[in-house]
């Protein structure tokens, strides 16, 4: 039973006094970060974690994660749960560390960026953790687009069909190549990109795309692309904004807003009570552009992550 679209294990079963029934946002924050999954990830729930596995990928970060359901772990629970994520994930060949959990935020918190508790860091430290955070943001209400519209041509991408190298591919590939502003502005930094996982990144995204589940939406100015993003849904009514990048020439002008406003519009055409999140890093600089779109805090979710030697990133960074 998946949890992603009440956010959830469903009921959590009877007491004494009669039914209890989990609120439908407990989890909410993880269950957004896997909405947009991969169609050859595995999601399997037990009583305390939900294990996150692609076998064909076990270097793919947030596609290997243990997402712990109760909150944030004691810090002598450390032991436990990583002995859990070697029998689950790390069985599968991940080499890579990854525990996240969540903690609620109030929909009007400021945005800041959150201190770990210190018992659980010093854990988390003595076992080659480190923490980091994010914030999961939840769309309350869409507003109207600002100003006169956008100052670039926003489209969706068609999903791919015909032969390799058509029309279609040709703007799948140009939409990709933004990625690369993601990892940094020179070319200097895109050299730490680890281009394989980009491509197979695009390749989930066109396997989506095709079943329905995935849009990539794309921002064009004088016919050249200038800023892309990807909605992406799990068809139960939760849907996740992700890979928000803008060409550095073409930034503070308004065409991450217009862009995403124009897909979370579009979604909410299609699905009009649909849940739409983001993650986004802590802190006004993250948090700036979906806060100005109608997005509230929700919760923090929190990454005991270790990377193995010499690793490449795999999980490209948040927000715009």
């Amino acid at each position: 039973m998946s949890d992603v679209s009440s956010g959830g294990e469903g009921l959590e079963g009877r007491d004494a006094g009669g039914p209890s029934i989990r609120r439908v946002d407990t989890g909410l924050g993880l269950a957004v970060l896997r909405a947009g999954l991969s169609g050859v990830t595995l999601v399997t729930y037990t009583r305390d974690h939900v294990a996150v596995r692609t076998p064909s990928r076990p270097d793919y970060h947030d596609g290997n994660t243990l997402d712990l359901t109760g909150g944030a772990p004691a810090p002598g629970d450390l032991d436990g749960y990583l002995a859990r994520y070697q029998e689950t994930v790390g069985a599968l060949g991940a080499q890579h560390v990854r525990l996240r959990w969540e903690e609620p935020l109030a929909p009007d918190a400021p945005p800041s960026v959150p201190e770990a508790d210190p018992g659980l860091a010093a854990a988390a430290a003595a076992h080659g953790l480190e923490l980091s955070a994010l914030t999961v943001l939840l769309l309350a209400d869409l507003p109207p687009p600002a100003g006169s519209g956008p100052a670039a041509v926003c489209e969706p991408v068609p999903p791919p069909e015909g032969e390799p190298g058509g029309a279609v591919d040709r703007r799948w590939h140009a939409s990709s190549v933004l990625y690369r502003y993601a990892v940094g502005d020179t070319p200097d930094e895109w050299r730490g990109e680890d281009g394989g996982f980009t491509a197979w990144s695009v390749e989930q995204q066109r396997e989506l795309a095709r079943v329905g589940r995935c849009r990539v939406w794309v921002a064009t100015r004088h016919s050249i692309p200038v800023a892309r993003c990807t909605l992406l849904h799990d068809r139960q009514g939760l849907a996740v904004v992700e890979d928000v990048v803008t060409h550095p020439a073409h930034r503070g002008r308004g065409i991450a807003s217009g862009l995403v406003h124009a897909a979370v519009a579009d979604h909410l055409d299609t699905d009009p009570g649909a849940r739409v999140g983001v993650a986004a890093a802590p802190g006004p600089a993250g948090e700036v552009l979906y806060r100005r779109l109608g997005f509230q805090p929700h919760a923090t979710v929190w990454t005991a992550h270790r990377a193995p030697p010499l690793a490449r990133p795999t999980t490209r960074p948040p927000g715009a």
